[in-house]
């Protein structure tokens, strides 16, 4: 049996016949993603950590990388087009952002 939460936070446009809501969506796909990114965002902050020591853009590439985590789990959890939209340009701005740094 599958259960599924979604979690509904209010509206982002709500105009006429356009109600687009913010919303997210917990489920069996989202249950297996979301350690997988916790996990792997943790070891790139661990291994980092000791790599950069001494660096002084060390606090600002592991702002880069807790960006990158959030709006990973935004695209995982999106519940429609809007969210996933921004979740997907969030993970590209924050992979140019890393990717320059």
């Amino acid at each position: 049996m599958h259960s599924v939460y979604i979690l509904e936070l209010g509206y982002w446009i709500n105009v006429e016949h356009v109600r687009v809501m913010w919303a997210f969506v917990f489920d069996s796909l989202s249950a297996a993603m979301l350690p997988l990114i916790l996990i792997i965002t943790f070891l790139v902050q661990l291994y980092s950590v000791s790599y950069m020591y001494g660096d002084p853009g060390q606090l600002r590439f592991a702002s880069f990388v807790s960006l990158f985590a959030f709006f990973m789990i935004l695209l995982v959890t999106a519940n429609n087009m809007v969210v996933l939209f921004f979740g997907w340009e969030g993970v590209g701005l924050a992979s140019y952002l890393l990717i320059n740094f």
